[in-house]
């Protein structure tokens, strides 16, 4: 039922007395338990709508960082391993580098190649009539994109010893520049029957 609004107003004293005797009895210890309790939970409920709600967000930011972190951290330890492994392996092949830049220089370097074929000629006791080298390919942009390596190729000839031309051919076969023998022949010159070698080869580089 819909009390008046001026309702309470009317009322006498005694009446009034009679409603708040139907108020629940602040004295009584179950009722004050009950109160207090209420009065808790409406102060949990503020304080997790204020308090421990961001507080639960930033523990849950602030784990998916150091999970971040450490995923970070386990990269850059794998990463360090590794080139620490590199830096372990190239120290232990440093010795060989010159062998093999000389093997397979950086570039044809056909002069300094001619003048190896040379001093080879001559610690064999071969004396060289001739010694001819091709077109040498140098390579535009594309090319060197396609081809890591290149080649060109030598062509000789010299007299002497068939035992000497034996050390020759093989010592140009084993000196520390990469070189490979294409042809190799020996014959009597037509005009005064000498001993002639003739060998066509190929150098090899790094474009």
């Amino acid at each position: 039922m819909k009390l008046p609004k001026n309702y309470f107003d009317n009322l006498s004293r005694d009446k009034f007395r009679e409603y708040l005797k139907l108020l629940p009895n602040m004295k009584n210890e179950r009722t004050k338990a009950i109160t207090m309790l209420i009065f808790t939970f409406i102060a949990l409920s503020i304080l997790g709508i204020f308090a421990i709600n961001p507080t639960l967000s930033t523990i849950i930011d602030l784990k998916k960082q150091l999970d971040d972190d450490e995923f970070v951290h386990q990269q850059l330890t794998t990463k360090m391993n590794n080139l620490s492994s590199l830096q372990l392996q190239y120290n232990e092949l440093s010795n060989d580098l010159p062998v093999v830049y000389d093997a397979i220089p950086d570039n044809a370097k056909v002069t300094f190649l001619l003048g190896q074929v040379e001093t080879i000629a001559k610690r064999s006791n071969i004396q060289l009539q001739f010694i001819r080298v091709s077109e040498v390919p140098l390579g535009d942009a594309k090319q060197k994109k396609n081809l890591s390596n290149a080649d060109f190729e030598f062509s000789l000839q010299g007299t002497g010893t068939y035992d000497d031309m034996l050390v020759f051919a093989e010592s140009l076969t084993n000196f520390n520049r990469i070189v490979t023998i294409k042809t190799f022949s020996v014959f009597k010159d037509s005009k005064d029957g000498s001993l002639l070698i003739g060998i066509t080869g190929r150098g090899y580089f790094n474009k």
